[in-house]
């Protein structure tokens, strides 16, 4: 190998380990924050987000619904669940198997288990799951976002896996969601992260520029 040929890998590999610890750096301080918010800002932006996702026409079109149940400070979509469940909506809570997820309906009367990282899965049955690409639309959480709509997410890379044929499909309608205080001025995304369509938070709806 050439000696300048070694330097250029060496600059990639340094770059790679920056972005990267740029990355952790900022999962860490929109955690924090996260946790932070008390409970009276939890319900008033979950109420406020819940207005918004109900004024979509794409949620509004929707009957297969994919969102999560709220942990560590995530902005909620239980209201958004239990508005729908009444509308004749089925949502569905993602399910952890291998390097990518599955998809278990659920409404308020069907118990969670606790599974791994603290997710609450539906006790249900396999049979009964669904996936991916069966979905109208998907409600995920996210750690940090910008508004062009790239994402920084838990690091596990469950959602770009899951939803890696979406580059070549229309369906489903990717929405993020969270609160407006994880928004940054601007990310750079990654050549794996599946972009998302729009992001919501209790204030504002961003639109991707993909």
């Amino acid at each position: 190998m050439r000696p300048e040929d070694s330097h250029k890998i060496g600059h990639k590999i340094g770059q790679k380990k920056d972005q990267k610890a740029c990355i952790d750096a900022l999962r860490t301080k929109h955690r924090k924050l996260r946790r932070e918010l008390h409970g009276g800002a939890l319900q008033d932006h979950a109420k406020k987000l819940n207005s918004l996702v109900g004024e979509l026409p794409e949620y509004q079109a929707a009957n297969h619904i994919a969102a999560y149940i709220a942990i560590l400070g995530e902005i909620s979509v239980e209201l958004i669940i239990q508005n729908g469940c009444r509308e004749g909506k089925t949502f569905y809570l993602p399910i952890l198997r291998g390097d990518a997820m599955g998809f278990a309906p659920w409404h308020p009367e069907i118990p969670l288990l606790k599974k791994k990282f603290g997710l609450l899965e539906p006790d249900c049955p396999e049979s009964d799951w669904i996936d991916a690409a069966d979905l109208d639309l998907v409600l995920t959480p996210l750690v940090v976002f910008d508004a062009a709509c790239n994402r920084i997410g838990q690091g596990g890379g469950y959602y770009d896996r899951t939803f890696e044929f979406t580059r070549t499909t229309d369906k489903p309608l990717l929405i993020g969601v969270a609160h407006e205080s994880q928004r940054e001025n601007s990310l750079t995304p990654q050549p794996w992260d599946i972009p998302l369509d729009k992001i919501l938070t209790e204030r504002s709806v961003y639109h991707s520029n993909v």
